[in-house]
């Protein structure tokens, strides 16, 4: 229910580490009606020091103290997947709306606790995957609302970052690699991005597989992937992620019966819709902060009535795709290019397929 009061949002931030430094933190700073009220960290001072860049009232190196402030509206939990269902069971036991990163959890099983605790709770739970209100997302969802490429038959994905793939053959080991904390490794984490959008675009999974590989011996977690999907309405999507050949891509496209949508750069801002009669390049202009539109419509939720379209439901689809796809693999498979392969068995835990409640 929203709230009748002219006052902005205030928001408790739990971890305020890269994704809230460079992305949602400008965010919330630059919306209309939201203040950062309170910031923790557990180094103290970097809490210190990120408040009085981003102008946050407080800051703590405590995270009860956030979820416990009178000042606090939402509280956004910007912390790696292992403790998000700790922090947002907290938040909904004290009455707090709730703003989770993704991945929304470890597995959909995690993630459909939260969405219950904040269902018994009567707060509303929000996973941010911002990109749904990007302005050229926002034109895709309407081209094919008007039926502009026809009926969609085939979604694909395709991402790839040489960055990670040259820092993992380095040596770099971040929490990312770990599948106890993380939930999966740089597919679940980057491609998770890319899986929603095909939901928000195309509709609820019916049914999902997937693949994964690992090429370093000493990783736990897949540095290749493709996931493939069913969609209720019957297109078919895939979802491929590469972390390890050293390219970089992030190719996103919707085929139709009449034409295709194509983003290529997924963060490009320009959306292309080719038809047997024209091709149409498309400009949007981005929002100051990546998190705008997300962080907007958070406030349209609270402050004005507005139906969540950042759903824990939806956060639950985008889980439940992952532990089929990646998470439930029945091995990774350790590649050795020069000699073949060999498959070990995967750290994942295998989940049965369930729709989100």
């Amino acid at each position: 229910m929203a709230e009748s009061r002219t006052a902005p949002l205030g928001w408790g931030v739990i971890g305020c580490g890269d994704v809230v430094e460079h992305k949602s933190g400008p965010s919330i700073t630059a919306a209309e009606r939201s203040r950062m009220a309170i910031v923790m960290r557990r180094d103290a001072a970097a809490a210190r020091d990120f408040a009085r860049r981003h102008a946050a009232a407080e800051w703590t190196d405590d995270a009860a103290a956030v979820v416990g402030s009178a000042a606090v509206d939402v509280v956004y939990v910007a912390t790696p997947p292992s403790s998000h269902l700790q922090y947002v069971r907290a938040a909904a036991a004290a009455g707090k709306h709730v703003l989770v990163e993704k991945p929304m959890a470890l597995n959909a099983a995690e993630a459909r606790l939260m969405v219950d605790a904040c269902a018994r709770a009567g707060v509303q739970l929000f996973v941010a995957y911002y990109r749904r209100f990007q302005p050229h997302v926002l034109r895709m969802r309407e081209l094919l609302a008007t039926g502009a490429v026809g009926r969609p038959a085939h979604g694909c994905a395709d991402i790839a970052v040489a960055s990670v793939a040259r820092g993992v053959a380095e040596g770099a080991r971040p929490w990312r690699a770990d599948p106890a904390v993380a939930g999966g490794g740089w597919f679940v984490d980057m491609a998770s991005h890319r899986i929603d959008l095909l939901v928000w675009l195309l509709g609820a999974v019916a049914d999902a597989a997937g693949v994964a590989a690992r090429y370093q011996p000493d990783l736990a977690v897949e540095q290749s992937a493709v996931a493939a999907m069913r969609m209720r309405s019957g297109a078919l999507c895939s979802v491929s992620a590469d972390f390890h050949s050293g390219r970089d891509a992030d190719r996103f496209a919707i085929y139709g019966a009449r034409g295709t949508l194509t983003a290529d750069p997924l963060d490009g801002h320009v959306v292309t819709l080719a038809t047997a009669a024209a091709t149409e390049e498309i400009r949007c202009t981005p929002f100051p902060a990546p998190h705008l539109g997300l962080v907007r419509h958070i406030e349209d939720v609270l402050l004005d009535g507005a139906p969540n379209q950042a759903t824990g439901a939806g956060g639950v689809e985008t889980e439940t795709v992952l532990d089929r796809a990646v998470r439930g693999c029945a091995a990774l498979v350790r590649q050795q290019p020069a000699s073949g392969g060999a498959t070990v068995e995967s750290p994942y835990a295998a989940p049965v397929w369930a729709s989100p409640r």
